[in-house]
């Protein structure tokens, strides 16, 4: 196995620096992270631009979420650029606001806002701001519903649930669909 010197740099400070503390280690990175978020992806899913990326409070980011600062298509032609750098030269900042949900797998491009109390659906390519109280999806991702549709929905389709536990929930959630217990 060839060992990267980048990635047994990033090992090392990631578990033996950081303890695998995934928040802290992205705010070394420099990633402004604030309060009671979930980050359920990887650290290399924050890109080699980290510090252009912004994450307010409440925010859940989901497996597979990838967070994307540059444009890295012009190594096709930057050699022909008259000041173009090897880093490329097409950056942008990314911004979720407080209280989002980012669903799994989707991707997030340069030099988008996604607004408070916002969700993006799994798998979504989001190319531009989501506005607040807004639900998009979709490759582009396109408004779908506000968040109070969204929830007028979610309401309908809601399954009560009692459990406080993995083994209840398992119990109640096959009680509930199939009638049984597995």
């Amino acid at each position: 196995m060839k060992i990267i010197p980048g990635r047994l740099k990033f090992a090392i400070k990631y578990y033996l620096l950081y303890r695998a503390n995934l928040i802290n280690y992205l705010r070394h990175e420099g990633v402004k992270i604030g309060s009671n978020c979930d980050l359920l992806n990887s650290a290399e899913n924050y890109g080699t631009e980290p510090w252009l990326i912004e994450i307010g409070n409440d925010v859940t980011i989901t497996y597979g979420v990838n967070l994307l600062t540059h444009d890295a298509a012009s190594r096709l032609f930057r050699k022909t650029l008259p000041g173009s750098s090897r880093y490329g030269n097409r950056f942008g900042p990314i911004r979720i606001l407080d209280n989002c949900f980012i669903g799994l797998c989707s991707i997030i491009l340069p030099d988008v806002t996604i607004g408070p109390n916002s969700v993006v659906g799994a798998g979504s390519v989001v190319v531009k701001d989501v506005p607040p109280n807004t639900v998009v999806a979709g490759v582009p991702a396109k408004k779908i519903a506000t968040l109070d549709e969204y929830i007028d929905k979610y309401k309908q389709k809601m399954v009560p649930i009692k459990s406080t536990n993995r083994q209840d929930l398992r119990q109640e959630l096959t009680q509930y669909f199939w009638g049984e217990e597995r």
